[in-house]
């Protein structure tokens, strides 16, 4: 059994081998020349463009491929790749990046149409070029042709050098993107000619931040307080506009100063009187049913807020008035007070009753009461009769006292006894000690007949059990 288990993984490995190597025979390998590196590409691809992409090189429009992109791939045809170069040329008027295979600069300066007199001044990479040498001097990344000085800025704590074919002071200022405000000083003057190697040192007022009306103002100002700072500015505060800081305020160097508008408008904001509900009895309706007469409708207790902004946005609001909008409307239930005599039969025989309700059942006895036997309370009733079988304990507001009812499965009870915790749907059975039962459950309670006066009859009972 195990020499043939063993055989089983041979021939299993033995396959998963020759699925490895037909895998691997499926794979070709082409070679691509990126300026005369090697690079081989595992897969099979279609076109030349195909390798190129599962090469990873990004091709230039310059760039020169052969064969072309749409030639259909072999494995046996190498792919070249010869990269052009970027070469950036600045000028008096321009800069521009070109790409070039040119090997030199002036072969590529005649590619481009870029005509460069005697007398004009050329750099390759930061070093000057005489006109003779043009086509001695490899291909650069930076050309510059044109007159080009060297100028080095300094503002405040800040040092640039820039190379420039700008003319004046202020020229070379505004290519550098260096802002001058009136209270500025600058050496040499704005209208001075450059000179090589020349240091321009730009001497700054004190920079302020402004923020007004959603906007950031960056000014300067020789003045320190917050009040002067504005007028300066020519921004005027109204109303109950503010500062901060306040007006008296002290600014340092490179501080801030915010405007606060202030506007106030009035919202309204409603909110809803609830509805009472009212009961009214209907003949028309039986015993223990209910139907809404008319619905209730809420009402609206409207308010009027005083609404304060500052830069428009929200920061308190003030009560300021209120009304009724709209006086609630009360829903109206209508209780049945029509009663029908119905018969029960039950095994004890036929009885009248008028009304029936769901309750809960409990059973007590005289000990339960929580009197000892020799008080003289004991076993008396609130009705004054002895606590036994037939004696019930109920809530008169829902089962009429010294009335009876009948329990199915216990008789007739006398309602004659008001339990302290008997309230609302509750009844407690009355038992003798000798033949007590223990109830805890829910059943269905009959008033019997005689129906009571309409004044003894509470025609809205709770709706809930206990």
């Amino acid at each position: 059994m195990r020499s043939r288990t063993f055989g089983l993984l041979l021939i299993l490995l033995s396959l998963a081998g020759l699925l490895g190597v037909g895998y691997l025979a499926a794979q070709e390998q082409y070679t691509v020349y990126v300026d005369g590196r090697p690079l081989s590409v595992s897969g099979r691809y279609e076109t030349v463009a195909q390798v190129i992409a599962a090469a990873q090189i990004s091709l230039q429009p310059a760039d020169r491929i052969s064969p072309d992109l749409t030639t259909p791939a072999s494995p046996q045809t190498a792919i070249q790749v010869q990269k052009a170069r970027p070469v950036t040329v600045r000028t008096e008027s321009s800069a521009q990046t070109y790409w070039t295979h040119q090997p030199n600069l002036g072969a590529f300066l005649r590619e481009v149409g870029l005509v460069v007199q005697r007398t004009d001044q050329v750099t390759a990479d930061g070093q000057p070029v005489s006109f003779g040498r043009l086509d001695n001097i490899s291909l650069p990344a930076e050309v510059e042709v044109g007159r080009f000085l060297t100028v080095t800025i300094h503002d405040d704590n800040r040092q640039m050098t820039r190379r420039t074919a700008a003319q004046t002071v202020g020229q070379v200022l505004q290519e550098a993107g260096i802002t001058l405000y009136a209270a500025d000083g600058v050496e040499p003057p704005l209208g001075s000619w450059l000179t090589p190697d020349l240091h321009v040192t730009v001497h700054r007022s004190m920079p302020i931040t402004i923020q007004l009306d959603g906007r950031l103002i960056h000014t300067r100002s020789h003045h320190t307080h917050v009040l002067d700072i504005l007028a300066e500015a020519g921004i005027g505060l109204v109303g109950q506009d503010f500062a901060r800081p306040p007006l008296e305020a002290a600014v340092q160097p490179g501080g801030a100063i915010q405007v606060v508008r202030v506007t106030e408008d009035f919202r309204l904001q409603d909110e809803p009187i609830p509805y009472e509900t009212l009961y009214q009895a209907s003949d028309q309706l039986e015993l223990d049913s209910r139907a809404v007469l008319s619905y209730g409708v809420p009402g609206i207790l409207r308010r009027r807020l005083r609404v304060r902004y500052e830069n428009g946005v929200e920061v308190s609001q003030t009560p300021d008035g209120e009304w009724v909008a709209q006086p609630p409307v009360n829903e109206v239930i209508g209780y049945g007070t029509r009663i029908n005599v119905r018969v029960l039969e039950t095994p004890d025989g036929a009885y009248e009753y008028w009304r029936v309700v769901r309750m809960r059942v409990t059973a007590y006895t005289a000990a339960s009461s929580g009197k000892a036997p020799d008080h003289p309370a004991y076993g008396i009733t609130a009705s004054g009769a002895l606590a036994g079988t037939g004696i019930v304990a109920v809530d008169p507001s829902v089962i009429p006292f010294r009335s009876f009812v009948y329990v199915p499965g216990y008789g007739i009870g006398y309602a004659g006894d008001t339990g302290g915790g008997v309230r609302g749907r509750w009844i407690d059975l009355g038992y003798s000690e000798a033949d007590f039962v223990g109830w805890n459950s829910y059943v269905d309670v009959y008033y019997l007949t005689p129906v009571p006066a309409a004044e003894d009859i509470n025609y809205l009972i709770p709706t809930w059990l206990p």
